[in-house]
């Protein structure tokens, strides 16, 4: 009798060839009585394991197969698919009901627009396209599209027992906000009723993700997505102050998100940390790949501006401190008679300062205010607010303003992170990019700066900060510990070229 034969998932694969197991299962010689006694290998036979193990490549993610699938094969027109699937799942965010007929209409106009003549969306693409991305055909349920007082208040009671089992410090929270990085004090007013829909100053903004846990002790590393691959102020730049992605519109999605999520997973994995983070309903948040450290849950629809820590005032304190880094960046150099300019790269790194400055007590504050248990006390004082309406008042002296430093720092809070694409903007997204598409950056931007700077010019540098501080003041212990990093730093690079060492290096050097 004919032994029945076991399909395997692609998952199933990845998951059982790197168990504990793994390296004992490989040494056995092959006798399946030794290979039974390895830890849960997974696999009834030797032979298979081995055969996973050889392909392993072939079952990753990034391989572009569906983890899921039990069939090795890809679709013949991927770009139409690709296309095809981000517009479907573009209509179910906004609970628009899509049948199979409408699906192959779609499918059939964007190989049109993709040139491809060939394409027919027959009834078996349309069967494989489902098998492939795990689409099912169900009826949609009505929801409500508003919430009252009562879902906050019976949201707020469920908060601990959503987070039982987790620390005050492994509870996050990640938002984006729209940022008009390189608006100055005098061109407010031209960017207030620019919302980015492909306005005149949509080149000009960035959507910026900030995440941190209740009690502010472990802030993540901004994640801001510009307008183009390759801005020219990064050419020679081999490293950036924060991470950073792009697409056409600048803003938030499914794709976006969903890479910084795997990212972050393999970052808590490293440090063997299982946190739960606190996300919205936007659009771009809908798919949630599959994570092994990080357990999403979603705050109730249209709640944010109540629920979502991050809104009750860890963003305007964000931004707060950027417009105060871009006022005194304005005021020298109106002191110097030099025109502000305000590149991407630049940006960033007011962006990674701005993040830096925003206090624990100010995030630990906002989660308390959201209805997490968080030990806190209250700031006595808004540092940031104080500080940029002292700098703000030579700014109306200045240009002789009228508006205030809250309407400087508040109006692009309504701008645009994410949003419908079109069919073009689809199509667009699946198209290879070219070179002079990557290159391409925005108008009115500085020189940018082609001088080679040598290790021996960071250290004059750092020799006439220290100077500074030494006779001007200021030098505190925390100064110190900066100064000092910085000093490390260098010596890091001057020793080994920037590059981590190795073991191998260690010996090759004797």
């Amino acid at each position: 009798m004919l032994r029945k034969r076991n399909v395997l998932t692609i998952t199933h694969c990845v998951t059982n060839s790197t168990n504990p197991g793994e390296e004992f299962a490989l040494n056995i010689p092959g006798k399946k009585e030794n290979f039974e006694e390895a830890e849960n290998p997974g696999f009834s036979d030797p032979n298979t394991l081995a055969t996973v193990l050889k392909f392993k490549d072939k079952f990753s993610e990034e391989s572009g197969f569906n983890v899921n699938s039990k069939i090795l094969k890809s679709c013949e027109y991927k770009d139409v698919e690709e296309c095809v699937l981000k517009w479907l799942k573009q209509c179910r965010d906004k609970k628009i009901p899509i049948g199979g007929p409408i699906l192959q209409e779609k499918a059939q106009r964007f190989a049109v627009e993709l040139g491809h003549e060939g394409f027919r969306a027959s009834n078996g693409w349309l069967q494989n396209f489902k098998k492939r991305n795990e689409v099912v055909f169900r009826k949609i349920c009505g929801e409500s599209g508003s919430v009252n007082e009562q879902v906050c208040d019976d949201w707020k009671d469920k908060l601990a027992e959503l987070t039982t089992g987790y620390d005050p410090e492994d509870i996050f929270n990640a938002d984006e906000t729209g940022l008009f990085y390189k608006c100055l004090p005098d061109k407010t007013l031209s960017f207030k009723s620019d919302k980015c829909n492909g306005g005149k100053n949509s080149k000009l903004r960035l959507t910026v993700l900030l995440g941190t846990n209740c009690t502010g002790t472990y802030k993540l590393k901004p994640l801001i997505i510009g307008k183009y691959q390759k801005p020219r102020c990064f050419k020679n730049v081999n490293n950036l102050p924060t991470d950073y992605t792009s697409n056409h519109k600048a803003w938030m999605t499914c794709d976006a998100f969903c890479n910084w999520l795997k990212s972050l997973d393999k970052e808590m994995k490293k440090k063997n940390k299982k946190i739960l983070m606190f996300i919205d309903n936007c659009t771009a948040h809908g798919e949630i790949p599959n994570l092994k450290n990080i357990k999403i849950k979603y705050l109730p629809p249209n709640t944010t501006s109540k629920l979502q820590p991050l809104d009750q005032g860890i963003i305007q304190s964000f931004k707060m401190h950027y417009r105060k880094e871009v006022v005194r960046r304005f005021l020298a150099d109106v002191e110097r008679q030099t025109p502000t300019t305000i590149d991407v790269l630049q940006a960033m790194w007011m962006i990674a300062k701005a993040w830096n400055l925003v206090t624990e007590k100010t995030i630990a504050n906002c989660f308390k205010k959201s209805g997490f248990k968080v030990t806190c006390e209250d700031e006595e004082d808004d540092l940031p607010v104080a500080e940029l309406a002292r700098t703000w008042q030579r700014v109306q002296e200045e240009l002789h303003l009228q508006e205030s430093d809250f309407e400087f720092v508040t109006f692009d809070n309504d701008l645009a992170i994410c949003g419908e694409l079109t069919d073009a903007d689809i199509v667009t997204s699946v198209l290879p990019v070219t070179d002079a598409e990557a290159d391409e950056d925005e108008e009115e931007e500085g020189e940018i700066d082609e001088h080679n700077f040598t290790i021996k010019d960071a250290y004059n540098a750092l020799n006439t900060i220290k100077s500074v501080f030494l006779k001007k003041g200021g030098l505190s212990d925390d100064v110190v510990k900066s100064i000092t990093k910085l000093d490390c730093a260098l010596d890091v690079i001057t020793h080994t070229g920037g590059k981590q060492t190795t073991i191998n290096d260690f010996f090759s050097n004797k």
